[in-house]
C-alpha cells in the first residue's frame, strides 16, 4: 500500500496536467484554418504592430481563457509573444479575421492542397505535348515562327490554368480526375481524328488532341468538384478510363484481325465507347467500396502485369506455331482477359484495406522489382550451354512466378494498410528575391556568400 499510494497520486497529477494543455483553435467558424501564415497576413494586415511577423496560432485553455500566440522572425531568430484572450475576445478575433479574409482573399477557405501538383504537371502538358502538338499542326513556314508557337502555346497552357485555379478549389480527387481527363484526352482526341477521317489524319490531329485534353480536363474536373471525389475514387474511375480502352482497342482487334483493309472507324470508334465503359466501371467500383489513393495503385498494378502474364504465358504455348488469325485472337483475348481479371483480383483484395500513397507506391514498386527478378532469373538460365535459348517456357515462367511473388509479398507485407498519408503532391515554391540575386551582380566576388533558391520543388511521397 505504501508503493501504491504515490504511483496513484502520480498518476492522478499526469492526468491533471494533461487535462489542462492548450487545445489548438482555429481562426475560422468553419475549422479550416488553424494557422496564419506569412503568406496569409501579406493579404489580411491583421497584424501590423508585428513587423517581422512570421505566423499566428490560437490555444484554448478552458471554456473562457485562450492564449494567441504570435511569432515573428528578427534577424534569424523566432520569438513568440503570447497574449491573453477570453471567449469574447476569441469571437471577434475569428468574426473580424472571417470578414478580412472573405473581402481581401476568399482563396484562404479553398482547399487548394493539389493545386501545385496540378500545374506542375499542366506544366510538364504544355511545353512537352501542347507546344509541339499544336505546333506542327499549324505548320509553321519556318524554325523561328515554330519556336515562337512552341513556346506562346506552351506558356499560355501553363498561365490560363494558373489564373483560372487561382480562387477556386483543387483538392486531391480533383486535380486527379482532371490530370486523367488531360492525359487521357490527348489519346482520346487522336481516336476522334482517327473516327471522323477513317485513318487519314492531316496536320489537324495535333490540334484536336490538344483541344480534346484540355476539353475532359475541365470535364474531369468539373465531375470531381461536383460529386465531391476522393482522390482515391478519382484514380479508379481515371484508370478505369484507361483500361476500358484497352478493352475496346481488344474488341476491335477481334472483328478486323482477318481482315485486310480494316476500318480505322471501327477501331477508332470502339476504343472510344471501351473507354467511356471503362469510366464507368470505375465508377461502379469507387461506389462499391471505398478506396484510398493506395488502393488504387495497387488496382493500377494488377490491371498492367494481369494483361502481361497471360499474354506471356500464352504466347510461350504457341512460340513454335504459325500465327494463324485463331491463334491472334487468342492472344488478344488472353490480354483482355487477364486485364479484368486482375482489376476484380485488386478490387477484392483492397476491401476493408486502406493503403496509405506510400504503400501503393511500395506495390508497384514491389511488383516491378518482381518481374526484373524473374527476367534476370530467365537470362541466367538460358545462358548456359545445350540450353534452348529460343525456348519461351524458360522466360516466361520465371518472369510470371517472379511478378506473382513481388505482389503478393508486398500485399502481405502491407496487411491491411496504416492509412497515412493517403494524399501526396506536389509542392513548388518560388522565390523573387532569389532571381533577383542570381541576376544582380556580386560586389564581392571572391567572398562565398549563401544565394537564395529561386524555386523549391517538394514531392511527398
Amino acid at each position: 500500500m505504501k508503493i501504491r499510494i504515490p504511483i496513484l497520486i502520480i498518476m492522478l497529477f499526469i492526468a491533471g496536467k494533461l487535462y489542462g494543455q492548450e487545445v489548438q483553435v482555429p481562426f475560422d467558424s468553419s475549422g479550416k484554418i488553424e494557422v496564419i501564415t506569412e503568406e496569409m497576413e501579406n493579404h489580411l494586415h491583421l497584424f501590423d504592430k508585428y513587423p517581422h511577423f512570421h505566423e499566428a496560432r490560437l490555444f484554448k485553455q478552458n471554456d473562457e481563457a485562450y492564449i494567441l500566440e504570435v511569432s515573428s522572425m528578427d534577424d534569424g531568430k523566432l520569438s513568440r509573444n503570447r497574449e491573453p484572450k477570453t471567449k469574447s475576445d476569441v469571437l471577434a478575433l475569428q468574426k473580424q479575421f472571417t470578414d478580412v479574409a472573405t473581402e481581401r482573399s476568399p482563396s484562404i477557405f479553398l482547399d487548394q492542397s493539389s493545386r501545385s501538383k496540378f500545374l506542375i504537371w499542366e506544366a510538364i502538358l504544355s511545353f512537352g505535348v501542347y507546344g509541339p502538338l499544336v505546333t506542327a499542326s499549324l505548320n509553321p513556314s519556318n524554325a523561328q515562327v515554330g519556336i515562337g508557337i512552341y513556346l506562346v502555346v506552351g506558356g499560355l497552357s501553363f498561365i490560363i490554368p494558373y489564373a483560372l485555379t487561382k480562387n477556386a478549389p483543387m483538392t486531391d480527387g480533383e486535380s486527379s480526375l482532371a490530370l486523367g481527363g488531360a492525359f487521357l484526352g490527348i489519346g482520346h482526341g487522336e481516336l476522334l481524328d482517327f473516327l471522323f477521317t477513317n485513318g487519314n489524319p492531316g496536320t489537324e490531329m495535333g490540334a484536336i488532341a490538344t483541344l480534346t485534353s484540355i476539353t475532359e480536363t475541365g470535364i474531369g474536373y468539373a465531375i470531381a468538384r461536383r460529386n465531391n471525389f476522393s482522390e482515391g475514387t478519382s484514380d479508379v474511375i481515371r484508370y478505369g478510363g484507361l483500361f476500358g480502352g484497352w478493352q475496346g482497342e481488344g474488341i476491335a482487334g477481334l472483328i478486323v484481325l482477318d481482315n485486310s483493309s480494316p476500318s480505322f472507324s471501327v477501331i477508332s470508334g470502339l476504343g472510344l465507347l471501351g473507354s467511356a465503359g471503362g469510366y464507368y466501371a470505375g465508377s461502379l467500383l469507387a461506389n462499391n467500396q471505398s478506396y484510398s489513393r493506395g488502393n488504387a495503385s495497387v488496382l493500377l498494378t494488377a490491371g498492367i502485369y494481369g494483361t502481361i502474364i497471360p499474354v506471356a504465358l500464352y504466347s510461350s504455348a504457341f512460340a513454335n506455331a504459325n500465327y494463324s488469325t485463331g491463334i491472334m485472337r487468342g492472344l488478344i483475348l488472353s490480354g483482355m482477359i487477364g486485364n479484368a481479371s486482375g482489376i476484380y483480383l485488386a478490387h477484392t483484395l483492397m476491401r476493408g484495406k486502406d493503403f496509405s500513397t506510400g504503400e501503393g507506391n511500395d506495390v508497384i514498386l514491389g511488383t516491378t522489382a518482381g518481374f526484373a527478378i524473374g527476367l534476370g532469373v530467365a537470362y541466367i538460365i538460358t545462358s548456359g550451354p545445350g540450353v534452348d535459348r529460343a525456348s519461351a517456357w524458360s522466360f516466361s515462367i520465371p518472369i510470371v512466378i517472379g511478378t506473382a511473388a513481388g505482389f503478393g509479398i508486398m500485399l502481405n507485407v502491407i496487411g491491411k494498410g496504416s492509412g497515412d498519408e493517403k494524399s501526396s503532391g506536389w509542392n513548388m515554391n518560388f522565390n523573387p528575391g532569389g532571381l533577383m540575386g542570381a541576376l544582380l551582380p556580386q560586389k564581392h566576388t571572391s567572398i562565398s556568400t549563401y544565394t537564395a533558391p529561386i524555386a523549391g520543388l517538394q514531392y511527398k511521397w
